[in-house]
């Protein structure tokens, strides 16, 4: 390792000079960085509002979904909790009572476990045959030594074994309880213990075994028993499925309407369409009025107010406004005005009205969806070669977030600035190590240089002191 010892024969901190000129030099690094970070904010701010844009896309493009105007059947359940109810198609209109008395359950054998003392396996399979179709044959090592526990744990965290498996203590001692995955009679399987290396170990318990037709649910639909294998039933009203999950004390009744639009939903989509609009007004009017920080150092400071008063986004806000609250023709509806959407009216609603927010009148909007709700759908979906709303939003967001849209040139004009920045900084900093290096250098030329010419003096003087 090299040794320096800074100005021994100028007498000069050299090594301290050397330590500010760089500090000068690195003040034009730190100046770079400062910029590196208000940029990268601003880049920030603007993905933030891009965001919030695909956002009004993504709300405009749901209004246009065929699957939220189309009239469907809707059913429901006196009580739920007992028996869940879903339309598969084509129910019957009208109602039906269901009266649970039992739950179908699954088949179940319990062992005796006592660990081998040499590895094995334990087998497991629907049936009797565990060559049979849908027999789910299954085989699970059994290390030496290995307990219940481990061995159940082994058997439910297989996805393909046909069982789950328990272990509970029957006058302190443990047994492995077997439980089919299936319900209903045809759920009972086999458990195989003759690749155990003492079989004896593993024997069945007649206490813990349930099979045959008890496993069967029991309920009765419109007056007709039926014992089914699984609650949940898909024929015992044809275009229902009924899922069946606890007893009742008295009938649940099922009904079933005629097709209709889900107006709720359509509503909510509605709502969701606007708040996402709202979500861009207020993130960019926070943007737009978030004021820089002068002599700005730290980095929460170098942040703030990167796009205040940016002319590009106020463009933006008027422009988005402007498309929201259009006049449309050749539809059912000429706008969202129709549905009680609007920016309120100074005196209502101050702020918002300044903001260009919009609010919603949901009972206008409720009626205008009872009444007709062909029109609202015209109105975001169109209507043969005339746009709807929800394109005209689409289309105008495109202008924007698109590939080549005008918050996506902008980002990556970011992109770019930034990588010179990235650029600037490594040359500064090489050209700093550079300058170091031969300032060093420099100095301890100079420090030889003088050290030479005083020793030379020194000798010099001696030899005249000499003469004397």
């Amino acid at each position: 390792m090299a040794i320096s010892l800074s100005g021994m024969a100028s007498g000069l901190d050299t090594d301290s000079i050397i330590t500010q000129l760089m500090q000068i030099e690195q003040t034009k690094v730190t100046a770079v960085q400062k910029r590196q970070v208000s940029v990268t904010q601003h880049q920030t701010d603007l993905k933030a509002i891009k965001t919030k844009l695909d956002a009004v896309k993504t709300a405009a493009a749901d209004l246009q979904a065929a699957s939220l105007w189309k009239p469907a059947q809707a059913t429901a359940s006196s009580d739920a909790t007992k028996v869940d109810v879903s339309v598969l198609g084509g129910a019957g209109i009208g109602g039906h009572t269901i009266q649970v008395n039992k739950l179908a359950s699954s088949a179940q054998h319990g062992f005796t476990f006592d660990p081998q003392t040499t590895a094995g396996t334990l087998s497991f399979y629907y049936g009797n045959d565990p060559n049979a179709a849908g027999a789910s044959k299954i085989d699970i090592p059994v290390a030496a030594n290995a307990t219940a526990t481990d061995v159940a744990t082994l058997i439910n965290a297989n996805d393909k074994a046909p069982v789950y498996a328990a272990v509970v203590k029957e006058n302190g001692t443990e047994r492995l309880v077997f439980s089919s995955r299936k319900t209903g009679e045809n759920s009972n399987f086999t458990v195989d213990t003759s690749a155990l290396a003492d079989a004896s170990k593993m024997t069945e318990l007649a206490s813990f075994k349930r099979e045959g037709t008890i496993l069967n649910a029991d309920v009765v639909v419109d007056g007709q028993q039926l014992n089914p294998e699984t609650n949940v039933l898909e024929a015992a009203v044809p275009g229902l499925r009924m899922t069946l999950k606890g007893v009742t004390t008295s009938p649940v009744s099922v009904t079933t309407t005629q097709p209709a639009v889900d107006s709720d939903a359509i509503a909510k989509k509605i709502t969701a369409l606007v708040d996402a609009y709202n979500a861009v007004v207020t993130s960019t009017r926070a943007e737009l009025t978030e004021k820089r920080v002068p002599t700005a150092n730290t980095t929460a400071d170098l942040q703030k107010g990167q796009l205040f008063g940016d002319t590009g986004m106020t463009s933006m806000l008027n422009s988005l406004k402007s498309t929201m609250t259009k006049t449309l023709s050749g539809l059912g509806l000429t706008g969202l005005k129709d549905l009680g959407i609007d920016v309120p009216k100074a005196g209502t609603n101050a702020a918002d009205a300044r903001a260009g927010k919009l609010t919603i009148d949901t009972e206008k909007l409720k009626t205008a969806i009872a009444n007709d709700y062909t029109k609202v759908k015209e109105l975001f979906a169109g209507q043969g070669a005339t746009k709807g709303l929800s394109a005209v939003i689409s289309d105008y967001v495109g202008t924007q977030t698109g590939t080549n849209g005008v918050l996506t040139s902008r980002i990556s004009g970011d992109d770019k600035t930034l990588t010179g920045f990235n650029d600037q900084i490594t040359k500064l900093n090489t050209r700093m190590e550079t300058e170091q290096k031969r300032l060093k250098a420099q100095f301890a030329a100079m420090e030889t240089a003088l050290n030479t010419s005083q020793t030379q003096q020194a000798w010099l003087t001696s030899q005249i002191a000499t003469l004397g």
